[in-house]
């Protein structure tokens, strides 16, 4: 043990010894690590934000859409009708079905104004008007309205639909049998409509679907914390009455349904009875998904599971590299202290006392910019998280297996550079100039 240490302490020195050469031996190593922490911890974080948000709706959703889940629930292929969901609703256990239909219509903040029905002067006009840029600009398809029944309140109880005094609500059973022109507006709508507008002022004020007025009666409050998966078309939505989309375009097409189980305990079995209930009217054929939300977990858990694995092997070629230059200024400092390796030698040092040295000195070379690359690491997550709204989540095991990786590049490039000082002809050694 006494000789163990003290080879331990020569390999120290001899690191310490020569301090730039040693740290930029390490900065392959540094690099290496640093990548494999923080791309794992990406990978481990957006896994995180994906299961919250699922497991946000509760337990007790169920999805229905038409077609495959593979383009997701928003671009599956094909839409229900208003006799699915009336046969979803005779299913025994089912809470509620609150349907989710897609408006095809244009929204923006003034009434728009076909070309053909303005006369040369009132188009230059129109087309010189800040209104007119108004008009074009938010005109575009980036906010899509989708009709519901008044039970998503309930149906997303919860949900970050905000509510309150400032942020008004969703629109009630009342409105929804009269078919109130109400209108409801997610984050990014208020964002792209009613920019740096609080939503207390924005509550009351009008939109326009196409070319009928829509008065809001809720707006979902922006929070700079927002989850960065929650933003863009996710968020960039309006909710309206179905009742009131039936009156303006001639058909409704459903793009999926969310259905609520009054027992968390019969969602395998409500979810055959869905099943039966929908074929039964589709005359055996299958054309739609029902997906629970264990499932929906388990299949983003396996996509994100090598996506994760991918950036970690992508980000381990670094720090093979760095492993490659380790050996290869070992193997230089071998040849700078054969004459050092012959007098040990000499006065009694084992080819393994030797061996231990060098070996040592390779593993404390990695094991230290190991250290560096992981507390760059944090940093980096710490700024991702101050920067971007989104911490990438660094665990205990990540931070093993980077540390178990590093220990193995360090044994196996500083194998070579000891077994040659090892094998050293200590007669030869001293004569080396």
């Amino acid at each position: 043990m006494y000789k163990f240490l003290g080879n331990v302490k020569l390999a120290i020195k001899a690191i310490w010894g020569k301090k730039i050469r040693s740290f930029l031996t390490m900065l392959g190593v540094i690099i290496g690590v640093f990548s494999i922490v923080l791309l794992i911890g990406i990978g481990e974080g957006v896994k995180d934000e994906v299961t919250g948000q699922i497991e946000g709706l509760g337990s007790n959703i169920i999805m229905v859409m038409p077609g495959s889940m593979g383009g997701g629930p928003m671009a599956s292929s094909g839409s229900f009708s208003l006799e699915d969901m009336n046969t979803i609703k005779t299913v025994e256990g089912i809470e509620y079905a609150v349907p989710m239909a897609i408006v095809p219509l244009p929204i923006a903040l003034t009434k728009p104004v076909a070309p053909s029905e303005l006369d040369q002067s009132q188009l230059a006009s129109l087309a010189e008007s800040s209104e007119s840029e108004g008009l074009i600009s938010q005109a575009r398809q980036q906010i899509v309205a989708i009709g519901s029944t008044h039970d998503m309140e309930n149906a997303f109880k919860n949900s970050e639909m905000a509510s309150g005094e400032h942020s008004g609500r969703i629109f009630n059973e009342e409105e929804y049998n009269n078919a109130s022109k109400v209108a409801t507006l997610r984050s990014g709508a208020v964002e792209i409509l009613f920019p740096d507008t609080s939503t207390e002022d924005i509550v009351g004020q009008t939109i326009y679907i196409g070319k009928e007025p829509f008065t809001i009666i809720g707006a979902e409050e922006p929070v700079d914390s927002e989850s960065f998966l929650d933003g863009g078309s996710v968020s960039n939505m309006v909710f309206i009455p179905m009742s009131t989309l039936e009156e303006l375009t001639d058909s409704i097409d459903i793009s999926q349904f969310v259905v609520t189980i009054k027992d968390v305990e019969t969602v395998d079995i409500v979810k055959e009875d869905i099943r039966q209930a929908l074929l039964e009217t589709r005359e055996g054929v299958e054309d739609f998904s029902i997906t629970t939300q264990e499932e929906i977990l388990s299949m983003f858990d396996q996509i994100l599971s090598v996506l994760t694995t991918m950036l970690g092997g992508i980000a381990a070629i670094s720090l093979l590299v760095g492993g490659i230059g380790v050996m290869n200024i070992m193997l230089v400092s071998v040849t700078e202290r054969t004459y050092e390796i012959g007098l040990r030698k000499a006065i009694g040092a084992s080819d393994n006392d030797v061996l231990i040295q060098f070996l040592m000195e390779a593993i404390f070379l990695t094991f230290l910019g190991g250290t560096i690359g992981v507390v760059l690491a944090f940093g980096g997550a710490a700024i991702m998280d101050t920067q971007f709204g989104f911490a990438p989540t660094i665990n205990l095991q990540t931070v093993s297996l980077a540390y178990s990786f590093t220990a193995l590049v360090g044994i196996v490039f500083g194998v070579a550079p000891a077994v040659r000082a090892s094998k050293l002809d200590p007669i030869k050694a001293l004569r080396y100039e």
